[in-house]
């Protein structure tokens, strides 16, 4: 008899790399249009989320609750982005032996995630077929990510990093890529540990490894920070006043996509991060990578020491910023961050 959620995060893994080997394939020749705020969303993104979402309706055709970053708005005024999108996610299906879906059909599944409400009650899947579009255009880090909530709380996190090579410090850079391969895969269930997948081909076979547990630094002054170099000025002054409370050097490891610094914090040697209050805080951003980190030994909260609520809806509305870091220090640095960052 197979243990609780292993199924979902068997298919979970399955949906992610077709996903992610799809965007990888459309990397060197991306299409994109602006978003309202001007950030770039590839033709990669519709087609994978596309693509998710039709698996995991092929495999769980009972589930009806999805949130993703996308709708098809878009796409149905325009018709030759339409039709590019329809042509990835069409190779990605005939890929993966499905039937083909039309393309009114594809539009009905991106609109099942950019639609979603989200909510605290049932199976909730939550997923970002492209984390870190700005770096997916230049060839840099980013992530597939899909999570799996149930009653608002996470028990299935998959994220795929295509590009992702640690440097010979075993740090992430966003200039370390992996040109050959998928980079890694990262999942986990809730209560049962977490694993890394390494794919140096786009054929690799899904061979999970157990990831060991973080260890904590030996004084907070060796810590080691996750950030980006492009967050807003006031968000990038208070943590660097954290560092200096800290002791610690300043900067450490700047990447741009969210999932990406979970992954610093997983397996590139990061100890801890630190997200000012935002107006609007994506739950696909953050589902997922935050199990995995959580069954290595890590810890997350808002800055008020709540946990995150996963429930609350598209946005992570019932929380106040973010801290994640190793369980050991979560509450000395907390406690600091709390002072750099107070509620006013």
């Amino acid at each position: 008899m197979s243990q609780p959620w292993e199924r979902e995060r068997h298919i979970a893994e399955a949906a992610v790399h077709r996903a992610a080997k799809l965007t990888k394939r459309v990397l060197s020749a991306v299409s994109h249009v602006s978003k309202h705020d001007a950030s770039p969303v590839t033709v990669a993104d519709f087609a994978a989320q596309a693509l998710i979402t039709s698996v995991l309706r092929a495999a769980f055709p009972q589930d009806g609750a999805f949130v993703g970053e996308e709708d098809a708005d878009v796409l149905r005024r325009d018709a030759g982005l339409r039709e590019s999108v329809h042509g990835l996610f069409a190779a990605a299906q005939a890929d993966g032996g499905d039937a083909r879906a039309s393309v009114e059909e594809m539009l009905d599944l991106i609109d099942l995630g950019g639609r979603g409400t989200g909510g605290s009650r049932g199976r909730l899947w939550v997923m970002d077929p492209v984390d870190g579009t700005a770096a997916f255009l230049r060839g840099e880090q980013y992530a597939v990510s899909l999570a799996l909530v149930a009653e608002g709380r996470e028990v299935v996190g998959v994220v795929a990093y295509p590009n992702l090579r640690l440097d010979d410090a075993g740090r992430i850079r966003e200039s370390s890529v992996d040109t050959q391969g998928l980079g890694i895969m990262l999942s986990a269930i809730a209560g049962r540990g977490a694993s890394i997948i390494s794919l140096p081909s786009l054929s690799s076979p899904l061979i999970p490894q157990a990831l060991p547990r973080l260890e904590a630094p030996p004084r907070l002054a060796d810590a080691h920070i996750v950030d980006c170099a492009l967050n807003a000025p006031r968000s990038r002054a208070a943590v660097q006043q954290l560092a200096a409370r800290l002791g610690a050097p300043f900067p450490g490891t700047d990447v741009w996509s969210s999932h990406v610094r979970y992954a610093a914090l997983v397996v590139g040697g990061g100890d801890l991060l630190v997200r000012m209050p935002a107006a609007k805080s994506c739950v696909w951003d953050h589902a997922g990578a935050q199990l995995i980190y959580a069954e290595v030994g890590g810890r997350v909260t808002d800055l008020d020491g709540k946990a995150v609520d996963f429930g609350a809806g598209r946005y992570l509305s019932n929380n106040r910023g973010l801290l994640a870091a190793q369980t050991d220090i979560h509450e000395e640095i907390l406690a600091l961050a709390q002072e750099v960052m107070p509620k006013n």
